[in-house]
């Protein structure tokens, strides 16, 4: 493997971190802790915290082991031999390209049924991975300075949105339920397994910090767990468990219903704005990672990402949207449970045994 472009610095790669899975946290938290933990959706939130902290850990020295130059790709091929390390890379290119149509799907399916019911989701899937493929094969330091312009404007809206929620609640809906440590806890894992998909834009990362910090992942990811909980919170505290469990997005129904009417004529352009922010900044960096993990897996010698790998990653992104659920039920289902898990999984199993068997190996 030889030398591969320029990554994302620190700051950039934070911004990103954060600002792209936003999304994503809306929606888990809290329709998929709600069907465990009901009132004590909340508590599931704070549940995941010694998670995120322990992925921030994984993910800040997996950061540090890195040699000048070199990818994540490229340090999976040096700790588990070229063969496992090109299997493991493209394992990763095909599943964040699957995960790529999924996002797509996904907030087309939003757009429909929160905004605009008379629309079809494809006309929004194919839009919106037009409008990222040129940030796919541009530079990844576009989208790192889009990022660090665009994600905190997408915090500033969580904040309005959250400050002007706190009058609302309802605290006793908040009650945790019977058996709560346990089903408290089993809440606790979509959200950290949505935490767990920051793992990927290691990807991203550029060259590893001179004195090796470790710590440079706590802010974006410890943030996106404080989001989570926020969500649980302001959305079971404004309308009860039973309520917004059955309800497909009740994050935006719950800004509908916030009178914003003072700031803006219309909420949907609210709700859009969340959306189109947070989507863009998460399908671009797909459009590098899947690129990269795929040149990684490829047995020529180059740059880690060429313009080849981001069309082929791309079409794989256009399949998956048609092909991976029939409905918004089995959706929903594969948002909320499926795709979590198998981000969980990677995170916390396959990252640190391949750093694991590199360190027995004395490879990293």
């Amino acid at each position: 493997m030889s030398g591969r472009p320029e990554g994302l610095s620190p700051g950039q790669l934070g911004w990103l971190l954060w600002g792209a899975l936003a999304s994503s946290l809306v929606r888990v938290s809290p329709g998929a802790l709600l069907s465990d933990a009901e009132g004590g959706a909340w508590l599931s939130a704070l549940l995941a915290a010694p998670g995120a902290v322990l992925l921030a850990l994984v993910m800040g020295l997996t950061y540090s082991l890195r040699r000048p130059g070199e990818g994540l790709g490229e340090l999976f091929c040096r700790a588990l031999g070229p063969a496992a390390g090109r299997c493991l890379a493209g394992v990763c290119a095909l599943w964040l390209s699957f995960c790529g149509g999924f996002v797509l799907r996904c907030g087309a399916d939003q757009f429909v049924a929160a905004v605009y019911p008379e629309s079809g989701v494809w006309l929004f899937a194919g839009a919106t991975l037009l409008l990222c493929l040129p940030v796919g094969l541009g530079r990844v330091r576009t989208l790192g300075r889009c990022a660090r312009a665009a994600a905190p404007c997408l915090l500033g809206v969580f904040v309005l949105v959250f400050f002007l929620a706190v009058p609302g609640l309802d605290l006793s809906e908040l009650r945790p339920p019977a058996a709560a440590a346990r089903r408290c806890a089993a809440g606790a894992v979509p959200l950290l397994g949505s935490l767990s998909a920051g793992a990927f834009f290691l990807f991203l990362a550029g060259p590893a910090p001179a004195d090796g910090k470790r710590g440079v992942f706590f802010p974006p990811v410890l943030g996106l767990a404080g989001l989570g909980f926020l969500l649980a919170a302001a959305v079971t505290g404004s309308f009860g468990p039973g309520l917004a469990g059955q309800m497909d997005y009740p994050f935006f129904v719950m800004i509908r219903n916030l009178g914003l009417s003072l700031f803006l004529e219309r909420t949907e352009a609210l709700i859009a704005a969340v959306w189109v922010i947070s989507d863009f900044l998460l399908v671009g960096a797909l459009l590098h990672m899947a690129p990269a993990a795929l040149s990684a897996a490829l047995p020529v010698p180059g740059r880690s990402r060429r313009p080849g790998t981001v069309w082929a990653c791309a079409a794989l992104m256009g399949a998956a949207a048609w092909l991976c659920a029939p409905d918004s039920f089995a959706l929903g289902t594969l948002g909320r449970r499926i795709v979590p898990l198998a981000d969980l999984g990677f995170a916390f199993g396959l990252l640190p045994a391949a750093l694991l068997v590199g360190r027995l190996r004395k490879r990293i």
